[in-house]
């Protein structure tokens, strides 16, 4: 079974939406975890987001990449730019994938547009998780 590790900066909001549509979509195919380089708790935002999609991500603890240095993975996913230098340098991997996901933008003055910041980006990395997962580890029929 192959080991994917999905790494974003804080492991609060992307990856930890990442984590669980590859987990959803993978079924078992496939181990998935997820870190952060600066990891933080997760985004209530994301997480409420996620539950609209049906998807609870709410038992999410976000893991330092640091911890998981002595551990080799098939697949390590990278969902931002400025942190692919660190992932490489400090982690075993067989296949590295560097994605770009900008973090949602939060509107302190309009809720509603927060909401769909969050939203958009969900279904963003739903779309990708789709992708990936029947591209490279489970395959639609």
């Amino acid at each position: 079974m192959k080991e994917i590790l999905i790494v974003s900066r804080n492991n609060a909001c992307r990856s930890a939406m990442a984590e669980g549509w590859f987990k959803y979509y993978a079924k078992g195919a496939a181990n998935i975890s997820s870190a952060g380089i600066e990891p933080t708790q997760l985004d209530l935002r994301a997480a409420q987001s996620m539950m609209d999609a049906v998807i609870d991500i709410t038992k999410h603890q976000s893991k330092n990449l640091d911890a998981l240095s002595d551990k080799e993975f098939d697949i390590v996913l990278v969902m931002d730019n400025n942190v692919a230098k660190v992932v490489s340098n400090n982690l075993r991997f067989k296949k590295l994938y560097v994605f770009h996901f900008d973090s949602p933008k939060v509107d302190e003055n309009d809720d509603s547009l927060t909401r769909k910041s969050y939203d958009s980006l969900r279904d963003e990395i739903e779309n990708w998780a789709f992708d990936f997962i029947h591209q490279n580890i489970k395959r639609l029929m």
